[in-house]
């Protein structure tokens, strides 16, 4: 079983690759939120959708679960006027976001230790959770619905993005082929499921140009050549096996 949190705390304390922000910004264009240093493939369209569907009041109380960096929930608070509170099991993610949070100007934000299945936080103590590109590797799905259920208030908002999978990938933990039955197991009203718009093509394209760049990625943050390869190639089939990738809103009952 792979070590995430041993794998993001590298990741993230190494710094943002410039060949991939490059890349994502030739696909991905004007829906590329560079200024953010985004490790998701997270579009404007999508921040604005959540940031408009989490009904949040000035000073109501955001959480951002598997956060990075930060940029994602930094974004969402300040065009709501919204709390923050950042949870990620990467303390060197963190580090990131805390800096994040200065230089864009958002005082009221707290970022801290924890996971899908157990954020630290309070009950019932959100009126609204995000989470971006991250439930992913949740090593347990069903838990982590509960747990974004126990943090939030009743008739709280839940802003997800995620995958749905016809099969196992390589590498990930479990996934699964529907995620609305956890989340009304969880007690949620599912109130909206949609798939995000060109989310293969873009996804698909961006690791190609990464194949096409290997020896420049590679350069820039000092891997094997070969193992890089190997690892996009395998993320590639990974990719063959979802079937769509999600915009999950649902209400807490």
């Amino acid at each position: 079983m792979t070590d995430w949190k041993a794998t993001f705390t590298a990741t993230f304390g190494a710094p943002a690759s410039a060949v991939s922000a490059r890349i994502w910004a030739e696909v991905y264009g004007d829906e590329y939120p560079a200024e953010l240093d985004t490790y998701s493939f997270v579009t404007r369209t999508d921040l604005r959708r959540i940031a408009a569907e989490a009904r949040l009041e000035p000073g109501g109380r955001l959480a951002d679960i598997g956060c990075g960096r930060g940029g994602p929930g930094l974004w969402v608070a300040a065009r709501t006027y919204a709390t923050l509170t950042g949870i990620d099991i990467a303390e060197t993610a963190l580090a990131s976001a805390r800096r994040r949070a200065e230089a864009m100007d958002v005082e009221a934000t707290e970022f801290r230790v924890g996971d899908f299945q157990d954020t630290g936080l309070d009950d019932a103590s959100f009126e609204a959770v995000m989470s971006v590109d991250a439930l992913l590797f949740a090593p347990d799905k069903r838990r982590a619905c509960a747990e974004f259920a126990r943090i939030l208030v009743p008739g709280g908002r839940l802003l997800v993005t995620t995958w749905d999978f016809d099969g196992q990938p390589v590498n990930r933990p479990p996934q699964v082929a529907d995620h609305r039955p956890l989340l009304e197991a969880a007690g949620f009203d599912v109130l909206s499921y949609e798939e995000t718009p060109d989310w293969r093509a873009r996804q698909r394209r961006t690791v190609e140009l990464s194949l096409a760049r290997v020896e420049e990625l590679a350069e820039e943050s000092g891997q094997d050549p070969a193992q890089l390869r190997a690892s996009l190639e395998q993320t590639l089939r990974n990719q063959d096996l979802m079937t769509r990738r999600v915009l999950m809103i649902a209400s807490r009952r």
